[in-house]
């Protein structure tokens, strides 16, 4: 499998907002957002904060077929998922051209 990982920028001030838009996908959107990967072709997804002194960060690693696909796919979605992703979490998380300047250095598996 393939996979992609990314650093995206949490503005100061939307840290709480953002972790309330984590809650809902875990909690009333589960089912939402577990469709939503299949759409992505997304198998894995790991999301964890990061802080620094600079400000907080996200870290997102996807699994899938093409994960560097895997959001144009879910923003080519339809889907209410989908709509809600790009109306509330994205304005959250600041300027898009910051979210895939990750350079992976080392990969290993066992």
């Amino acid at each position: 499998m393939a996979t992609k990982m990314m650093f995206i920028p949490v503005p100061a001030g939307n840290l709480d907002a953002v972790k309330a838009a984590f809650a809902e996908m875990e909690g009333s959107r589960e089912g939402q957002c577990v469709a939503n990967r299949s759409v992505m072709g997304v198998t894995r997804e790991f999301v964890g904060l990061h802080s620094t002194p600079n400000g907080d960060m996200l870290v997102a690693f996807l699994e899938g077929d093409d994960p560097d696909q895997a959001v144009d796919r879910m923003r080519a979605s339809d889907s209410e998922y989908a709509r809600w992703i790009a109306s509330t979490v994205m304005p959250l998380l600041g300027s898009p051209e910051l979210r895939d300047t990750a350079q992976v250095l080392a990969d290993w598996r066992a």
